[in-house]
């Protein structure tokens, strides 16, 4: 999980940084999914799920 450069520090090769992307798709598609559902509800009265 370490890399070593070349002055001999060790540094964290993987950052977090490396996961927004992928965060704000999966919470894009949980929020867009979420608010097409309310809106169906609304539309249709139907049940509320």
């Amino acid at each position: 999980m370490f890399r070593r450069n070349l002055d001999g520090s060790r540094k964290p090769a993987w950052k977090y940084e490396y996961l927004a992307v992928p965060i704000a798709f999966i919470n894009g598609l949980f929020f867009g999914g979420y608010i097409l559902r309310k809106m169906r509800q609304y539309w249709e009265r139907g049940p509320m799920d």
